[in-house]
């Protein structure tokens, strides 16, 4: 081959270097993408972290619950025990008067045993005898019945009751933590369509195209933050 016949051969010209809007566009594409990938990883490591407390609470509120039915029903039936003795005692209190009134003693001596039977019967609040005294002397009315005093009815029913509110209490703790798991959730989702959005931004190789998607997956990450930021 002559000289001249080489240099007539054609040479390959250097390619074009990209556009700097195009690797900037790229270069945010990737930051955004690697932004809403930890966010989407941190949202799902919240929501299952607040599911599990919430399994936890709600564990905790049915057996708060069970407990407050068992001491409820107990507590129920002590009362009833405690009110019929009570009375039986008023009624045998009411007799004794009326023999000692009348010089039976023999009759008052028995009816003075019963009051003491009857009386021993309580099972819930050993004061309740000492109310009980108090309420014959005043003449056994009827707004000072021992079984209505508040202190005894604290006693008898506060397990039941204090078991009561902590079932309420784990309850909604356990419905608050479920209605956040359920937001972060729901962002996590929002945050997928995003990733996808970014990623098509990334690839595609019509700038309208990578505009758009790249406002469109920022946007579903914007609305992501602020769906976490109301649930806290």
């Amino acid at each position: 081959m002559s000289d001249a016949d080489a240099s007539e051969v054609p040479t390959a010209e250097p390619a074009a270097p990209a556009p700097v809007r195009s690797v900037a566009l790229g270069v945010l594409t990737a930051i955004l993408l690697g932004i809403v990938s930890l966010t989407t990883a941190l949202g799902a490591w919240q929501a299952s972290t607040w599911s599990r407390q919430a399994a936890w609470y709600g564990d905790s509120s049915s057996d708060a619950r069970d407990a407050a039915i068992i001491r409820g029903v107990a507590w129920q039936y002590d009362s009833r025990l405690d009110t019929e003795s009570i009375l039986e005692a008023r009624r045998y209190a009411l007799l004794q008067d009326e023999a000692t009134a009348s010089d039976d003693y023999l009759a008052a001596a028995y009816y003075e045993t019963m009051v003491s039977n009857q009386l021993g019967r309580i099972v819930s609040d050993a004061g309740l005898q000492s109310s009980f005294q108090t309420w014959r002397k005043d003449g056994f009315p009827a707004d000072e019945n021992p079984t209505s005093n508040p202190l005894y009815l604290v006693q008898l029913r506060g397990d039941a009751d204090a078991y009561t509110i902590a079932s309420a209490v784990a309850g909604s703790f356990k419905d608050a933590l479920e209605a956040k798991a359920t937001v972060f959730t729901q962002a996590s989702l929002i945050n997928a369509l995003a990733l996808f959005l970014l990623g098509v931004a990334g690839i595609n190789r019509l700038r309208t195209a990578r505009f758009v998607c790249l406002a469109m997956g920022t946007f579903a990450f914007l609305v992501t933050l602020v769906m976490m930021a109301t649930a806290y």
